[in-house]
């Protein structure tokens, strides 16, 4: 079975410019992603970005990024598929054999369980009957939004209207699913944008995986915690530069 990490690294993020390559620990984000690509000891560590400023860094920790993305695949409306595409393009052309598996890597999400990526790989390996395996965190039901009149509400079934608060445990168990995810890659040649398929299986980690940088607010708590000395078991376990 080859496995190749697949780190995905555009560099026009507009919420929070530049994302991918903010220092964490004197890191850039990216680096921990490769960093835990290469204890996972997968066969290749395959980088897609669209700026030779974010592929010198790539290489320089020890990533490949053989091609520049393209357009297409680096618009702001660019999805996974798209991204997937790209790679079943251009990887041949530099004579790289596309693997069976994919482990999804964002830079954005920097805190990971080895031991969960390396069971999902397991996963993959001995049961045909499974699609994928997505690297969970527990999360909660109780959401709400802001209405037409401006009001907060409860979003979605469940909610008594007796009551101002809902204990947790008159909710199902819910699920945060885009920490880490592991995929055939005929998956895509197969299903397109469904990829991922319907039978997959979760796999659940610790809370703190699911904890992904999209704003200014959420770079500071990870940064917070990666550069903590002594850094909190919890952490620690789960970071890998």
């Amino acid at each position: 079975m080859i496995v190749y990490a697949l780190i995905p690294a555009r560099s026009g993020s507009k919420g929070l410019p530049d994302k991918n390559i903010l220092e964490i620990d004197g890191n850039p984000l990216i680096a921990h992603s490769i960093a835990f690509a290469r204890k996972l000891a997968v066969d290749r560590i395959i980088v897609s970005t669209d700026s030779e400023a974010y592929r010198a860094i790539a290489l320089r920790y020890g990533g490949e990024c053989p091609y520049l993305r393209g357009a297409t695949a680096s618009s702001d409306t660019a999805q996974e598929a798209e991204i997937l595409a790209d790679l079943a393009a251009n990887l041949p052309t530099h004579a790289i054999v596309p693997p069976d598996i994919w482990v999804w890597l964002k830079p954005v999400n920097p805190f990971r369980s080895i031991e969960a990526a390396r069971q999902g790989l397991k996963i993959l390996s001995e049961r045909r009957d499974v699609d994928s395996v997505r690297i969970v965190s527990e999360a909660d039901a109780r959401l709400h939004a802001v209405n037409e009149e401006g009001f907060l509400a409860p979003y979605g079934p469940g909610w008594d209207p007796t009551l101002s608060k809902m204990p947790r445990t008159r909710f199902a168990k819910v699920f945060q699913p885009y920490n880490l995810e592991l995929f055939r890659h005929q998956g895509w040649i197969e299903r397109g944008a469904l990829f991922m398929g319907q039978r997959i299986i979760p796999i659940v980690a610790p809370k703190i995986t699911g904890l992904d940088i999209d704003d200014r607010d959420t770079f500071e708590i990870a940064k917070a915690l990666i550069e903590m000395r002594p850094r909190p078991d919890v952490v620690a376990r789960h970071v890998h530069l």
